[in-house]
């Protein structure tokens, strides 16, 4: 769709891409590891790829989700689709830790404390070396399937 950002993403925060999915690393500094699984077809719901096609999304999330925690040891990941405000099928990952600005509250929350510099920057460390090493990650479990 000629209008729709994710049907032509930032090319500088594609992270990995195949025929049928991208990732865009949309991290920052109050979320250093937070990225976006997106469909390259542009489809609004789950339900509207076909069943490998979900499946194969499905196992890209698990991935990202296992390299994330393996390396950053966040207190939880959060998982978010909507579709809202882009109707094209896409979701969010984000590590999260208790101290972080917003915790508990969703990543779009207000910010209830300050996270220390030092810890910051080790994070963004870590949350590097996660961007680097998923599209390894996610190839050979492509090729495995």
């Amino acid at each position: 769709m000629q209008d729709c950002e994710l049907c032509r993403p930032d090319s500088d925060r594609v992270i990995w891409k195949n025929e049928r999915f991208y990732i865009l690393d949309a991290g920052s500094e109050r979320f250093p590891a937070y990225i976006r699984i997106v469909s390259v077809a542009h489809v609004a719901e789950m339900t509207d790829l076909p069943k490998a096609e979900r499946e194969e999304l499905r196992a890209i999330m698990d991935a990202s989700e296992e390299l994330m925690r393996d390396l950053l040891h966040p207190d939880k990941v959060n998982w978010a689709q909507f579709g809202n405000m882009v109707p094209h099928l896409h979701w969010h990952l984000t590590a999260r830790w208790r101290d972080d600005e917003v915790f508990p509250d969703n990543p779009w929350g207000k910010p209830v404390r300050e996270v220390p510099e030092d810890i910051r920057k080790e994070r963004a460390k870590a949350s590097k070396l996660f961007l680097e090493r998923l599209p390894d990650a996610l190839d050979r479990l492509l090729r495995a399937r």
